[in-house]
C-alpha cells in the first residue's frame, strides 16, 4: 500500500469520506510514484476505474476519459477521496 511522501498527516489512499478530510485540491505524492489528488465525486465511480477526470477548478470527478485512477474502493457521488495518475 502506497504512503505519502510530504509531511501531511492523516492520509489513507484507499478511505472514502463522506465530508472532506482535506482542503479540495490537496496534492501529494505517493511512494508508489504516483501523484495523488483529493477531489469529489460528481458520480458513483467504480474500485480501480481508470479513467476518471478531475476538473482542475471545481476537483469534482467523473468516471470518463480522464488519465486519473480510482482508489481501490466504490466511490459513491458526492463522497471525498484520493485520485491518483502517473506523475512523470
Amino acid at each position: 500500500m502506497a504512503f505519502s511522501t510530504l509531511p501531511l498527516s492523516g492520509i489513507a489512499f484507499d478511505q472514502v469520506d463522506t465530508a472532506p478530510g482535506f482542503t479540495l485540491g490537496t496534492q501529494t505524492f505517493g511512494s508508489d510514484g504516483r501523484l495523488y489528488v483529493y477531489a469529489v465525486a460528481g458520480a458513483a465511480i467504480s474500485a480501480d476505474d481508470a479513467d476518471c477526470s478531475v476538473n482542475a477548478t471545481t476537483f469534482v470527478v467523473t468516471a470518463s476519459g480522464g488519465s486519473y485512477l480510482a482508489p481501490n474502493v466504490d466511490v459513491p457521488s458526492g463522497n471525498y477521496a484520493w485520485f491518483s495518475k502517473a506523475s512523470v
